[in-house]
């Protein structure tokens, strides 16, 4: 079942097919999330879960620290929604504009 990812403060909304991460997901929809490594490992993607909850396939991801895990954040790369989800990605405000390539 797909699940609906709304990011707060901007138009983007996005689908989560099964077995797919956040990440891969918006990457898919050309949504321009902020990402490193992909793996979890940098916490570059890091956000803030504001609804809905997720889970980590392959184990807690090196780059979550269990305060943040604890403050309701999580790492898109290596997490998969058990529900919809709305999320706070700070580098994503509402004065927020994706690079372009040149």
């Amino acid at each position: 079942m797909p699940y609906s990812v709304t990011i707060l403060n901007t138009p983007w909304r996005f689908q989560v097919d099964d077995g797919e991460t956040v990440l891969q997901a918006a990457l898919r929809q050309e949504v321009p999330v902020p990402w490193g490594c992909g793996g979890g490992v940098c916490g570059v993607c890091m956000a803030q879960i504001v609804s809905g909850e997720v889970c980590y396939p392959d184990g807690e991801p090196l780059a979550l620290f269990e305060e943040d895990a604890e403050a309701g954040k999580l790492l898109p790369c290596a997490s998969e929604p058990r529900s919809d989800l709305v999320l706070d990605v700070p580098e994503m405000g509402e004065d927020w504009e994706p690079l372009k390539a040149l």
